[in-house]
């Protein structure tokens, strides 16, 4: 069940959002700060509230989803991409293996490394958390008025090249 957020939370997530420091000057770092985090936590909850979503937090959205994408995976590569120790993986992959949506195996080439790979049931759920992020970013995004989503895209593209995984387009 979502609360009611009054006006004066709004306006103070709004100042938070703008970057202001103790100066109460806005700088650029501020903002990604008080701007990023946030917002991805209400998208999460956003989509939460869909029946995908029930019952699997958004790390273990974020094994499926790299799975699903990349193909099997051994366990010290998703640490390696979620930026979490192997102990975090060994944990997320333990329930959804319980919740049958993930296969352990082991990697033809080393013995010792466990390989993470969807069940057919991962794979639908995967998907289905990913339709249902989607749609919640939709709703997000709609009060953003047309004319000024182009300038929202670039600014998301330009912001890529601060993410670990990004290839130097540049």
């Amino acid at each position: 069940m979502e609360m009611p957020v009054s006006s004066t939370a709004r306006r103070s997530d709004a100042a938070r959002a703008k970057g202001t420091i103790a100066g109460g000057e806005a700088s650029l770092e501020a903002s990604l700060i008080g701007t990023v985090a946030p917002l991805m936590r209400h998208l999460v909850a956003h989509a939460r509230r869909r029946r995908a979503w029930s019952e699997l937090t958004y790390q273990q959205y974020n094994v499926l989803r790299m799975i699903d994408t990349l193909g099997p995976q051994p366990q010290a590569e998703v640490a390696r991409r979620l930026l979490v120790t192997a102990p975090v993986v060994t944990r997320l992959a333990s329930t959804l293996a319980d919740a049958g949506l993930v296969a352990r195996g082991t990697d033809p080439n080393d013995k010792r490394a466990v390989v993470l790979e969807l069940t057919a049931t991962g794979r639908k759920r995967a998907r289905a958390m990913r339709r249902d992020l989607l749609e919640a970013a939709r709703e997000l995004l709609e009060p953003i008025p047309e004319e000024r989503r182009a300038s929202v895209a670039t600014a998301l593209e330009e912001l890529q090249v601060l993410l670990p995984t990004h290839s130097a387009r540049r």
